[in-house]
């Protein structure tokens, strides 16, 4: 008799801990929704069109990373995504010049180090700043 308690008070606690993993993975499912994974393309930056340049955000979700074309050079960066708050550390970027796209390269990482609110569509990304004024727009690639 006292085997057949131990062995019902074993299961009860067994599957106890399985519904809260269960209930812990649905979770952390939920909240990563809404994370960004894979390649974008940028179409408007600060409100201007700039899909001609083919500026990229491409998005490793499983390492927080974040890389791309920056309208001349490769960069790559870390990002935080907490609840609907996105930051970008200081990104490295390739040393190449280019004249012509100088000026928006620039723009670009100034529009990514003031990146804090994140809101996704079905194949599409927006990024506010503190101000709520939309920086960056971005739509899926392929």
């Amino acid at each position: 008799m006292k085997y057949l308690g131990l062995l019902l008070i074993s299961l009860t606690l067994f599957s106890n801990c399985n519904s809260v993993n269960t209930a812990n993975s649905k979770n952390t499912e939920a909240k990563n929704q809404s994370e960004p994974e894979g390649k974008y393309l940028v179409t408007s930056l600060y409100g201007k069109d700039v899909s001609e340049h083919k500026l990229t955000l491409e998005f490793d979700k499983a390492n927080n990373k974040l890389s791309g074309f920056s309208g001349c050079n490769i960069y790559y960066c870390d990002y935080t995504l907490t609840d609907s708050t996105f930051s970008v550390s200081s990104p490295g970027a390739s040393k190449r010049y280019c004249e012509e796209t100088m000026e928006l390269e620039k723009t670009f990482f100034k529009a990514l180090s003031e990146l804090k609110i994140q809101n996704s569509k079905s194949n599409s990304l927006s990024f506010k700043n503190n101000s709520e004024e939309t920086i960056i727009i971005a739509k899926k690639a392929g």
